[in-house]
């Protein structure tokens, strides 16, 4: 099952929010590939999906904090040390799969999948939220 993106996921940022969206139709794509392939992705496939999100992570995770540097918010530090652990998470993840430590392709399809809503989700929740009505510039 995809993704939804909701209202109560806006952090009330447009730019961020459309990040978040963009995020979360890349992780839908990968689920589409799943469903689509019985339940397996293929490592060219997934490695494509993945490089894409690393990506787009680094290019949201710099903007974010740029837009709060610009602001002066009062979580910058904690943001940041929330997006150092978030990209350490992101990547060990990728490897333990192309290392083989995630079991067979259709093992390793179902772990990804859950990873990646479980590391979205809690992006939004517990780091990106704090954000709504503290960023407006001193």
């Amino acid at each position: 099952m995809s993704l939804v993106w909701h209202e109560s996921m806006s952090v009330g940022i447009e730019e961020i929010d459309s990040d978040h969206q963009h995020l979360i139709s890349i992780i839908n794509e990968f689920i589409t590939t799943a469903k689509e392939n019985s339940g397996v992705v293929d490592q060219a496939t997934l490695k494509n999906i993945l490089d894409k999100l690393k990506k787009y992570t680094a290019e949201h995770f710099a903007r974010e904090e740029e837009m709060q540097k610009k602001v002066q918010y009062l979580g910058l530090e904690d943001n940041q040390r929330q997006h150092a652990i978030l990209t350490k998470t992101l990547y060990e993840f990728i490897d333990n799969f192309f290392g083989g430590r995630l079991g067979n392709q259709a093992e390793a399809t179902d772990k990804i999948n859950a990873f990646l809503r479980r590391w979205l989700v809690d992006h939004i929740v517990k780091t990106d939220m704090k954000m709504r009505g503290n960023m407006s510039a001193p």
